[in-house]
C-alpha cells in the first residue's frame, strides 16, 4: 500500500515538473535574472557582498560589472576562513556541511554545502528519480530496491564545528522515509568508510536483491558487477537474469558511450537510461527525454554564465547567459550558487545542441586536452575515436586515458600513448589503432595536419594494461569510489606514468610510426 501511494505521488510529481519545465522554457531569461537577483539580495551583507556592492546589483549586466570570473583557488582563502569559523563570508551564516571533491582541475577541493545548496541537489535527485519512473513506470520502479552506488555517508569533523563528507553520501543521509526504505545498500553499508570493504559488502547484499534501478558512475558500477560475479561465477554474464526487474540506469560523471557495449553484454539486455550532470558545486542538467542531450535546469537556484573557451584567461572574457548562447559552440560553464560561489568557473566544457528548451552535452574539461604538438585534441574527440575503434573491432573497454609521448633521441617525433584496459580485446589491434588515428584525423583539423606525412607527429601507440590496473592506480592515490574518475586525456605524462607504474606488465600491441 505504501509503495502504491508513493507511486501515485511520483506520477503527480512527474506531471507537475513537466508543466513547470514548459513554463520555464517560455520564461528562461526572466527566470535566470530573478534567480540572480534573489542570490545577490541574500548575500548583500556578507563580506563578499560588501566588497562587490551586491546591494547595488539591479540587473545581470550590473552584476557582471562588479563580479569577475573566479576559479576554486581564487575562493580558497575565503572558504578556509569559513571552515575555521568565520560567519557571513560568502553566504549568510556559516555552512555546517562541506564536501571534498576529486579535484581533477585544481587538486583536492573542499566546498560548502549550505542548506539552500543541499535543497538544490535534492531537487536534482528527485527529478532524476522522476525521469526514471517515467521511463519504466512508478509502480515497477518502487516495487523493489534501488541501488545507489555513491560515496560514504559518514561525515568527519572539519574546522570549527563543520562536517565533511561525500556529496552523494550527504544527500543519501536525507532521503525521505519511503525512498530510504528502498535505498540499497542501506545505511549500514553506506556508512562503511573503506571503499573496498564497502563494495565487497554491497556486492554480497545486492546479489540477492530484486534491484529495480542502478545509479552511479559507469566505471564504478562495472567494478561492482565484477564483485557480484565473484560471488556466483555462473552469473558473470547474466546479471540481467539475477535482476530480472532491473529497468533503468541513472548515470553521470563520464561519457557513457565507451561503456555502452560492455554494460549491455554484462546485463544481457539494454536498459533505459537517464543521464545526469551533478557537480559538487551544483546540479546543472539532466536528460528529460529518452533520446537527446541534457536539459539545463533553470529552477535549482543557480545562475548560469557561459564563456567561450577561447576567452578563458583573457582580460575581457565574453559572459553569455541563456539569452544569447550559440548552438554548437564550446563554452566553459560558470555558476553562481546558493552555496556562495560567485561566477565560479566549474571546469567543464559544454556545447548547446538545441534551444527552447536549452539542451547541452558535456564535451570536455577546461584543462583536459592534449596539445603537445599543436594538435589540440579534446576529450570529446578521443571518446568518439575510441567508440569507433571499439565498434569496428568488437572491443569493449573498462577504462582508458590518452597522454603525449614526446620525441627522444631514438624517436624524432612524438605521438600519443593510448593506455587502455580492455574487457574484450579487439579482434585486430592493428585495425584498432588505425581507426583511432583515422577518426581523430577526421574530427580534428590540427591533428590531420600534424599527421600528414608524419610532419608533426607519428601514429598513436596502444598500450594494453592488465585488468585492474586503473583500479590499483586509483587505490594508490586514495581515490576509490564516489565521484572520483580518471582523466580521459591530459597534456602531461603524470597520469600515464602513474598507471604504467601500477601495471604488472604492459603489452605494447602497436608501436608509433604507423604510416599516415
Amino acid at each position: 500500500m505504501i509503495a502504491r501511494g508513493a507511486a501515485w505521488m511520483l506520477e503527480r510529481y512527474v506531471a507537475r515538473r513537466r508543466r513547470m519545465w514548459e513554463r520555464l522554457t517560455r520564461d528562461a531569461i526572466a527566470e535566470q535574472e530573478r534567480t540572480l537577483l534573489s542570490l545577490v539580495r541574500r548575500a548583500g551583507q556578507t563580506r563578499f557582498g560588501r566588497e562587490h556592492d551586491l546591494d547595488g546589483v539591479s540587473s545581470i549586466a550590473s552584476y557582471q560589472a562588479r563580479v569577475p570570473l573566479r576559479e576554486y583557488l581564487d575562493f580558497k582563502p575565503r572558504l578556509e576562513r569559513a571552515v575555521e569559523g568565520e560567519f557571513d563570508e560568502l553566504w549568510p551564516g556559516r555552512p555546517t556541511y562541506w564536501v571534498k571533491t576529486s579535484g581533477t582541475t585544481a587538486g583536492d577541493k573542499v566546498l560548502p554545502v549550505t542548506s539552500e545548496a543541499l535543497a538544490s541537489h535534492r531537487r536534482g535527485g528527485w527529478d532524476a528519480l522522476a525521469m526514471a519512473a517515467e521511463r519504466v513506470g512508478p509502480r515497477r520502479l518502487l516495487a523493489g530496491p534501488m541501488l545507489f552506488l555513491g560515496g560514504c555517508t559518514g561525515l568527519t569533523p572539519i574546522g570549527a564545528g563543520g562536517l565533511c563528507g561525500d556529496l552523494s553520501g550527504l544527500v543519501a543521509r536525507q532521503l525521505p522515509p519511503v525512498i530510504r526504505d528502498l535505498h540499497s545498500p542501506g545505511p549500514d553499508l553506506s556508512a562503511i568508510p573503506d571503499w573496498e570493504t564497502r563494495i565487497a559488502a554491497i556486492a554480497t547484499r545486492v546479489a540477492g536483491q530484486d534491484v529495480r534501478l542502478l545509479r552511479g558512475m559507469p566505471s564504478w558500477l562495472l567494478i561492482l558487477f565484477e564483485r557480484v560475479a565473484r560471488i556466483d561465477p555462473g552469473s558473470a554474464h547474466a546479471l540481467g537474469s539475477r535482476w530480472p526487474n532491473l529497468g533503468v540506469l541513472v548515470h553521470g560523471g563520464v561519457s557513457f558511450a565507451p561503456y555502452h557495449d560492455v554494460f549491455e553484454q554484462t546485463i544481457g539486455r539494454p536498459l533505459e537510461r537517464v543521464e545526469v550532470y551533478p557537480a559538487s558545486e551544483g546540479f546543472v542538467a539532466l536528460q528529460t527525454e529518452r533520446t537527446g542531450t541534457l536539459s539545463l535546469m533553470l529552477d535549482y537556484g543557480i545562475f548560469y554564465e557561459f564563456v567561450p573557451v577561447e576567452d578563458l584567461g583573457g582580460s575581457r572574457p565574453r559572459r553569455h547567459t541563456v539569452a544569447d548562447v550559440e548552438l554548437e559552440r564550446p563554452y566553459a560553464v560558470v555558476l553562481t550558487t546558493p552555496a556562495g560561489l560567485w561566477s565560479y568557473v566549474l571546469g567543464d566544457v559544454i556545447r548547446f545542441t538545441a534551444r527552447d528548451p536549452l539542451r547541452l552535452e558535456i564535451i570536455g574539461r577546461t584543462r583536459h586536452f592534449v596539445n603537445a604538438f599543436g594538435e589540440n585534441v579534446i576529450v570529446e574527440e578521443v571518446e568518439r575515436a575510441l567508440v569507433e575503434a571499439c565498434r569496428r573491432t568488437h572491443a569493449e573497454v573498462v577504462e582508458f586515458t590518452v597522454a603525449p609521448r614526446y620525441a627522444v633521441v631514438s624517436e624524432a617525433r612524438g605521438h600519443h600513448d593510448w593506455l587502455v584496459e580492455f574487457a574484450t580485446p579487439p579482434t585486430s589491434t592493428a585495425m584498432f589503432v588505425r581507426v583511432l588515428d583515422d577518426t581523430l584525423k577526421q574530427l580534428n583539423t590540427d591533428s590531420r595536419i600534424k599527421r600528414t606525412g608524419d610532419i608533426g607527429m607519428v601514429g598513436p601507440r596502444l598500450l594494453s594494461l592488465p585488468r585492474g590496473t586503473f583500479y590499483a592506480w586509483m587505490r594508490s592515490r586514495g581515490k576509490l569510489g564516489g565521484q572520483n574518475k580518471v582523466p580521459r586525456v591530459t597534456n602531461t605524462r603524470t597520469v600515464a606514468d602513474g598507471l604504467l607504474g601500477s601495471a604488472s606488465h604492459v603489452e605494447e600491441v602497436s608501436s608509433a610510426g604507423m604510416p599516415s
